[in-house]
């Protein structure tokens, strides 16, 4: 069986660097809540992979089914800041941690670390 196509966003930014998506620097940024909650994300780690439990929002997110404590994701914009806050509505207490990082370095934070702040597993978080 072939291996999915790709999303056009990501066709894109290999365009721009010339690198395959898990080579492309960026920013991992991980979120830490202070009370769980229901985020939104492109990601099927948090969302899940059963489509017809999907909770959609015009702009192509999903809503995590279950609330979760943490969110590890990836970004390439100059201001992480701008991405992160897709994440949570203004007020929510969050700890952020950045580090310099590719969407591989992303996985295997989310797949293998710990939160610094609360000291649980990120993978804890992942419906998959």
């Amino acid at each position: 069986m072939p291996p999915p196509a790709k999303p056009d966003w990501v066709l894109r930014l290999e365009a721009k660097h010339g690198l395959p998506i898990d080579q492309i620097p960026g920013t991992v940024y991980a979120l830490c809540y202070a009370e769980p909650l229901h985020v939104w994300s492109v990601s099927v780690d948090y969302s899940g992979t059963d489509r017809s439990q999907v909770v959609w929002a015009p702009n192509g997110h999903a809503a995590s089914r279950t609330p979760i404590r943490h969110y590890v994701g990836w970004t390439q914009q100059r201001n992480p800041r701008r991405r992160i806050n897709n994440h949570h509505r203004a007020g929510t207490a969050v700890e952020v941690t950045l580090s310099p990082g590719t969407m591989h370095d992303e996985e295997h934070l989310k797949r293998t670390a710990t939160c610094p702040t609360c000291g649980h597993p990120y993978a804890a978080d992942l419906l998959t």
